[in-house]
């Protein structure tokens, strides 16, 4: 189903819930034949619906991560060896001088500007042909070592301007819950916080789960 279709199949549903009197309807609840709104239990959605949307779930889990970071190095020098400069927050700055990195050799680390600019300078030997000139900039792929993480589809988080969250399935409701996230994939984030192992999450439709809530929730666009 395609986005546009998706998004009008919810909006019939969401006028079936408002009704033509939203401001009769009970602040905490709001019912519909299709869609349903409590604060603290989450959105529930009859399974017609469900299917319609395309709703699949998918658990948190302890899976092996190996993150990727891509790092934008200037090239500073050519001869003898082209020579590229990255510039890395100190934050991350240990953390990824253990990483791998495709393309580059890490030749080393500069941590002389990091009190003023808050930045540590990573110098790399670039390995690209053709060799790259003077001033130009250079794509560094860095991988980390892989581990063990508690982790969902990147498809399941939502970012929103008031945090991070995922539906996780709550008694057959979907209820909306914050987290902290770490290394992300192409496929996978990390969960550091909000989440245990075995927990059920929606791993797609979320943005359509959360318009549906903004339009059900008290006041008709605030989440409670």
């Amino acid at each position: 189903m395609s986005p546009r279709a998706i998004l009008s199949l919810l909006a019939a549903a969401l006028l079936a819930a408002c009704g033509k009197n939203p401001a009769s309807a009970p602040a905490e609840e709001t019912h519909a034949n299709a869609i349903t709104f409590k604060a603290g239990s989450g959105l529930r959605l009859t399974p017609d619906l469900l299917a319609q949307l395309g709703l699949k779930t998918a658990e948190a889990e302890e899976r092996p991560l190996a993150a990727t970071t891509s790092l934008t190095a200037q090239v500073f020098a050519i001869a003898p060896r082209v020579l590229a400069n990255a510039a890395v927050p100190v934050a991350t700055a240990d953390a990824l001088a253990k990483n791998t990195f495709a393309g580059a050799m890490l030749v080393r680390v500069d941590r002389g500007a990091a009190a003023a600019t808050g930045r540590v300078d990573f110098v790399f030997a670039v390995e690209r042909v053709p060799a790259p000139a003077l001033g130009d900039f250079s794509e560094i792929t860095a991988t980390a070592p892989t581990r063990a993480a508690l982790t969902v589809p990147r498809s399941a988080l939502l970012d929103s301007a008031t945090g991070t969250f995922v539906y996780v399935v709550n008694v057959g409701a979907y209820l909306r819950t914050p987290v902290k996230t770490g290394a992300r994939t192409v496929d996978l984030v990390e969960i550091t916080d909000g989440l245990y192992v075995g927990d059920a999450v929606a791993a797609t439709a979320v943005e359509q789960l959360w318009l549906a809530e903004l339009r059900l929730s008290t006041g008709g666009g605030h989440s409670h």
